[in-house]
């Protein structure tokens, strides 16, 4: 019989949403801490969580076979010194649709002088605020994964002109132009909003620092719903302080919750979000996890495995 340990800040949720499916044969516990995921890290052998959490129990995990990750960030269980003896899956094909709805409900908001407006209303002033269309405007896409595809097709709805970058030459539906992590030269000058939806890597880590932000246009605004370390985040504020670039809009940041002290609050060119561009709604992840299970008993090959080497 397989063992179940669900650790996760809402547990009993995700504890509902399986209790609807038929698994057959298995026990389910759950935690909602670690004093109490302790309890039951040596009895299970599949843990479902997020994996900040999971990451504090795996040395006593005696049993452990599988771990499915409720986020779509899974770093906390590749670093070094962890047990990487068991299999690692992911969540994707679930993030898309929400962070292209923050992407462009944030391009939209700048572009058509949205909260401009309002206080217009507030303030009774009849006034025609001159805007342009998406159509034509360049958005560079880095990170084409199952989220970058997402964007890049929403973008092509609003005939906007997409860049891609990625690490392997190819063609990406809905993206005009592809270019390699070598033509940052290239790809940069040509964007308006540079979108970044990287993991967090070795190589990823600062691939946007002072040098490529000196590439960029005064008017470009830079978007990221990836992971903050991306960024090298004093570069970033000096930057915007300089107006080297026209703004950004940022969902994730090297150290969160952002620091009270940031300059980046304060900032009239920015937009700080809580790193809520997407969230992991229990029912998706439930239908994830559950296929995955029925293949797990089958010794079928399982869904969104994760390269501990890679971190994705």
């Amino acid at each position: 019989m397989n063992k179940l340990l669900i650790f996760e800040s809402d547990a009993a949720t995700y504890l509902g949403e399986i209790s609807k499916r038929d698994l057959g044969n298995i026990e389910i516990v759950t935690a909602v801490d670690d004093q109490e995921a302790q309890k039951y890290a040596s009895w299970a052998n599949i843990v479902l969580g997020k994996p900040a959490l999971i990451a504090s129990i795996l040395q006593e995990t005696d049993q452990l076979q599988w771990v499915q990750s409720t986020f779509a960030g899974v770093e906390p269980l590749c670093k070094p010194g962890l047990p990487k003896n068991y299999l690692l899956t992911g969540v994707k094909d679930i993030f898309g649709p929400l962070m292209s709805e923050y992407v462009f409900g944030y391009i939209l908001s700048r572009e058509r002088s949205i909260l401009a407006t309002d206080r217009n209303q507030q303030n009774r002033v009849w006034h025609r605020i001159k805007y342009r269309s998406l159509a034509n405007i360049t958005i560079g896409i880095v990170g084409l994964g199952s989220i970058g595809k997402a964007i890049a097709r929403t973008a092509a709805h609003f005939n906007m002109r997409v860049l891609g970058m990625k690490r392997t030459s190819g063609e990406v539906d809905f993206v005009d132009q592809l270019y390699l992590p070598s033509e940052l030269d290239i790809f940069l000058p040509q964007l308006d909003y540079l979108v970044l939806i990287l993991p967090d890597t070795v190589e990823s880590r600062n691939f946007i620092t002072r040098k490529e932000l000196k590439m960029m246009n005064e008017s470009s605004i830079l978007i990221n719903v990836g992971r903050g370390v991306t960024v090298n985040q004093s570069d970033l504020i000096a930057a915007l302080e300089s107006k080297n670039i026209g703004g950004a809009i940022l969902d994730v940041f090297e150290e969160e919750p952002l620091l009270l002290d940031s300059p980046l609050w304060g900032m009239k060119n920015v937009v700080v979000t809580p790193h809520n561009s997407a969230y992991s709604f229990p029912e998706q992840v439930v239908d994830i996890f559950c296929e995955n299970y029925r293949r797990f008993v089958d010794g079928l090959p399982l869904h969104y495995a994760v390269d501990f080497k890679r971190g994705y």
